[in-house]
């Protein structure tokens, strides 16, 4: 019966759910429609605020009554598969991309994709990372900088967006450990670079240049300073180590002990 009642508050339209209400209680289907729909209706609402909690950026941007009419349709079309609702949303980016109003904006797929991402980070377990203190120490005993092995946060995740919605979200925000755009400066329609982690409680998200990107990418694959420099010019690793130092990126910054080549 639990089946049953949740396939008739999903049911896009009456006919349906006349099949699927013998089981309530009701004179005849209209009134049984009407204390369904009651409870639909209180269902839909949550769902639709709980959408707007975990894309909150996408809702500033379209404006309450669009996201609210998106919303709608988007549970009538993917209703929760868990009562746990940590993970409700997860299509959302996918429907957004195919729901023709906002084709206007082909950047929102994008952000509702970052915004869900940082919903995630903000669920996952914490690793323990060096606070700034302890990182600037760290790397003030290392001897040998041909040895010094960088080690970055396993929640660590880079992403190269087709928009800059990193840097839309980021001019919703306020933040101390980073300097935040104003949206009269993003050209939306450029690419953009992006680092995930977990700060704290919450995902964060930051933007970085190409050069910080490849770095960072190398050292994802192996800590080794020396191997992780990337070629470019503009390359400045003294900022690059500022700024992940006090974005709290490495799990330990030591020598490494194999022996040098």
């Amino acid at each position: 019966m639990q089946k049953q009642f949740s396939q008739a508050l999903f049911a896009p339209n009456p006919e349906q759910r006349n099949r699927l209400l013998e089981d309530i209680q009701g004179q005849d289907n209209s009134e049984r429609n009407q204390r369904l729909n009651i409870y639909r209706n209180n269902v839909f609402v949550s769902l639709m605020t709980a959408l707007g909690d975990i894309f909150p950026v996408c809702k500033q941007v379209v404006g309450e009554d669009f996201f609210n009419a998106m919303g709608r349709q988007f549970v009538e079309r993917h209703p929760p598969k868990s009562p746990v609702l940590t993970c409700y949303g997860d299509e959302f980016s996918e429907f957004v991309t195919h729901f023709f109003p906002a084709q206007s904006l082909p950047y929102l797929a994008e952000l509702c994709d970052l915004e869900y991402r940082l919903l995630q980070l903000t669920h996952a377990a914490e690793p323990a990372t060096l606070s700034l203190e302890a990182a600037q120490q760290s790397l003030s005993q290392v001897q040998h900088p041909e040895r010094l092995e960088l080690h970055l946060s396993p929640l660590c995740t880079l992403l190269r967006t087709g928009y800059r919605v990193g840097s839309l979200f980021l001019a919703h925000q306020t933040n101390k450990y980073q300097v935040l755009p104003t949206l009269e400066q993003i050209d939306i329609h450029q690419a953009e670079c992006l680092l995930f982690t977990k700060r704290g409680l919450y995902g964060q998200v930051y933007v970085l240049t190409e050069a910080e990107f490849a770095f960072v990418e190398a050292l994802q694959t192996h800590p080794s300073l020396s191997r992780a420099l990337p070629s470019q010019e503009d390359f400045d690793l003294g900022q690059t180590l500022a700024k992940l130092m006090t974005w709290q990126m490495f799990t330990a910054i030591k020598e490494s002990k194999e022996p040098l080549c």
